[in-house]
């Protein structure tokens, strides 16, 4: 009987490839003959294709063997050393290429894949990996598709997942494991993209910072047993004039980077993404410490917004995304997505005469709370939720002294921004902080650093 192994990406945690103009590109790019037979010498799928060079042709085998490539060629630091948590090992370390090969003989296209399944082995059934056409196209990067493709390899060393119990991915079948010193395939996705994010060399910044995130999203929900991460967490302002600024609880402010505009930032997982004000400009993902900017989108309704004229776009007021969940917040209805399995939605009008303002976050934000609060224009405040995947809409019992226009816990403090400067709540009352960019911040969330990744 062969067990049937899958990945399923429920974050959708995928990179794209990068604008020529910020970071690596992948058009007109070419793979040399040579690099072409030495492939085909192992994986003889590809022999016909081993005649010639083999160019970006968008199509399903350059994605499968420009990610054979990128295993092929990366280079790391010679040194590596392992973290003083749980993130990286570097048991994993050596050619990524040798270790998939020595596993995976054979790379099948498959077309009938449930939502969300990326790529797929058999225990006990050959050296073959199967991989979903979603896989296979300018949604995912080169960089995304090796950590799967070492994912799957992994599972043929013996190692299976399990139904997650508890965290952001309680209820989904083979989405977890036990722990990460087992070292499964999940913790081979956490190593993966580690090592990317601090050994790669002549990595573009954003990548690398794409890679830092991923790998902690990973930890924080793909195993039953918490990762230990040495992790400290600040308040990110962005100001009007689009800078960022961290801001400890006492006022104190420290300048990043700088954002392609200033507007509303969405959270997901450890990734952001910035809506901009300026309606021309489309949303993507945002990097505080000018690591240079994604072209890809982030997701199909990322994509679908910035098809959108201007004033279309100006009716999505706010948006959450949670591991299984997420609700698109528009001026007079809430849309909530509550099965990530199902394409189903649920539209809910707001209470007539309200006007939806901001979503906050008074408790933190965080993928595994299926219940989020909405402020409307006139300061009452709305519980959105998709408890136990039922979409719902009911006043809350949260009580606020001022009409903020968003709120974030970090590292333990509450804070509020309303008229471009900062106040600290306690219940329903509030004190305002004084800072160095008082009246110019647009927009706050939480950040976490980790000490791994520090320079």
């Amino acid at each position: 009987m062969k067990i049937k192994f899958t990945s399923i990406l429920l974050a959708a945690l995928t990179l794209g490839f990068i604008n020529a103009a910020h970071a690596e590109s992948n058009e007109a790019e070419c793979i040399p003959q040579s690099e072409m037979q030495a492939i085909a010498s192992h994986f003889t799928q590809f022999a016909n294709l081993a005649n010639g060079p083999l160019c970006n042709d968008n199509s399903q085998n350059w994605h499968l063997i420009s990610s054979i490539m990128f295993m092929r060629k990366t280079q790391f630091s010679a040194d590596m050393p392992k973290s003083k948590d749980e993130l990286f090992s570097g048991r994993f370390a050596s050619s990524w290429y040798d270790y998939y090969i020595g596993r995976i003989s054979e790379i099948e296209v498959v077309s009938n894949c449930p939502k969300g399944v990326v790529a797929y082995v058999y225990a006990f059934g050959g050296s073959a990996m199967y991989v979903c056409p979603m896989a296979l196209t300018d949604t995912f990067s080169n960089l995304d598709r090796a950590s799967v493709m070492m994912h799957e390899a992994r599972h043929l060393d013996g190692f299976p997942h399990i139904t997650c119990s508890k965290g952001a991915r309680k209820g989904i079948q083979g989405a977890c494991d036990v722990k990460i010193a087992d070292g499964g395939s999940y913790a081979v996705t956490v190593e993966t993209y580690a090592q990317l994010a601090k050994y790669a060399e002549g990595i573009h910044p954003a990548m690398r910072a794409y890679s830092k995130s991923s790998a902690v999203v990973y930890a924080d929900e793909a195993f039953e047993n918490p990762v230990r991460i040495n992790r400290s967490e600040t308040l990110l302002a962005l100001t009007n004039d689009a800078k960022f600024y961290s801001v400890s609880a006492q006022g104190e402010t420290k300048q990043l980077g700088s954002a392609v505009a200033s507007g509303k930032i969405v959270k997901r997982g450890q990734h952001m993404i910035i809506f901009p004000n300026d309606k021309s400009v489309k949303a993507q993902y945002v990097f505080a410490n000018d690591e240079g900017q994604i072209a890809q989108s982030p997701n199909d309704f990322v994509t679908e917004y910035n098809a959108q004229t201007p004033d279309q776009k100006a009716n999505l007021v706010d948006l959450h995304i949670g591991a299984q969940w997420s609700a698109r917040v528009y001026k007079n209805k809430v849309t909530l997505i509550c099965d990530p399995k199902s394409p189903a939605q649920t539209d809910i009008s707001l209470p007539a005469g309200k006007v939806a303002s901001n979503l906050v976050y008074p408790n933190g934000y965080a993928r595994d709370v299926y219940t989020v609060q909405l402020l409307t224009e006139s300061g009452d405040a709305i519980d959105l939720s998709c408890a136990n995947k039922v979409a719902s809409m009911k006043p809350s019992t949260l009580r606020l002294d001022q009409k903020y226009a968003r709120i974030y816990k970090a590292n333990g403090a509450v804070l509020g921004l309303l008229g471009g400067k900062l106040y600290k709540i306690d219940g329903d009352r509030s004190t305002a902080i004084q800072t160095a960019i008082d009246g110019n911040i647009a927009e706050i969330t939480s950040q976490q650093s980790f000490e791994f990744f520090a320079n």
